[in-house]
């Protein structure tokens, strides 16, 4: 891969980062209306529908579709539900720390499990710088930490996922179309959720109570954060792997710490404003001048 596809790659991953990082602020926000479960659905739903508009190209073999069922478990239902539910549970400076751990997850898997990339010494130094400064940023000159197992296993278990899902993402994704993956991804993603909105046994009544700006706010996390975002975060694992693109989630708790400032007046301490430093260096350091052996492409096949 050239330069100027690598650098196509960071880019799609840092655009992502930098929409999923304000996502959280719209999130809490909706999250007092209707519930999680409903929620993931109603992102799922105008996800699928927004790419089958762009994409409306019909892909379906029986023995084709299991991978995009776990995959869409891991990336989509049970990612969401885990770190939705852990909010709720335990501190949300927990679950930032814990679930920007995925890139930790990312090197333990490539080491125990391999597919071909390999971690060079100062890739793993800058993993842990960056990981170091996302300790700093999330709590911004404040340091409290109170445990709740739970809660906290439950913020592990989506950093696993999403690990997971960049993981296996990488050895099917290749092979499709990435509007094709992507909506599959979402498609499978509403037919899991479907039984936990039943077991909750609320429907989608929270949305009568929806004024504008919620709809707004809905409208950006199925458009911008789901289908958008889930569509280059898709195309930069092909690029740049899964690695390389997971580092970029360290990044998602300092834009919601800049986010925070400038809609929220919230105060950035100089600890985060240190923490932001160390982020930025550690993925530079992890990124520049790096190299990770790459498995051989495959070709792709067009869902037409």
């Amino acid at each position: 891969m050239n330069n100027r596809g690598q650098f196509k790659g960071h880019i799609l991953s840092l655009l992502c980062v930098i929409a999923w990082g304000t996502s959280f602020l719209v999130s809490k926000n909706l999250i007092a209306i209707i519930s999680p479960v409903q929620l993931m659905f109603l992102r799922f739903v105008i996800a699928w529908l927004a790419i089958w508009v762009i994409y409306p190209k019909w892909f379906f073999h029986w023995r084709e579709e299991g991978p995009f069922i776990v995959l869409s478990l891991f990336g989509n239902t049970l990612y969401y539900l885990s770190e939705n539910t852990a909010l709720k549970l335990t501190l949300a400076s927990n679950v930032s720390i814990l679930v920007s751990a995925a890139p930790i997850a990312s090197a333990l898997m490539l080491r125990v499990f391999g597919n071909g990339e390999r971690l060079s010494h100062r890739q793993t130094a800058g993993i842990g710088i960056a990981f170091f400064g996302v300790l700093l940023v999330v709590f911004n000159g404040v340091f409290v930490l109170e445990l709740n197992p739970l809660g906290d296993l439950l913020a592990m278990a989506a950093a696993v996922c999403w690990a997971l899902y960049g993981f296996l993402a990488k050895r099917i994704i290749d092979r499709y179309d990435t509007f094709l993956s992507t909506r599959k991804l979402m498609f499978y993603g509403i037919l899991t959720t479907i039984p936990l909105l039943i077991a909750e046994g609320r429907g989608l009544s929270g949305m009568t109570g929806m004024q504008a700006g919620d709809i707004c706010g809905l409208l950006y996390l199925g458009l911008i954060c789901s289908a958008v975002c889930y569509l280059m975060w898709n195309k930069a694992i092909s690029i740049i792997g899964a690695m390389k693109a997971n580092l970029y989630v360290y990044a998602v708790p300092v834009v919601t710490m800049i986010a925070s400032a400038v809609f929220l007046e919230e105060t950035v301490s100089p600890v985060g404003l240190f923490g932001v430093v160390m982020v930025i260096g550690g993925m530079l350091l992890s990124n520049l001048n790096g190299r990770l052996e790459r498995p051989a492409e495959e070709n792709t096949v067009d869902g037409g």
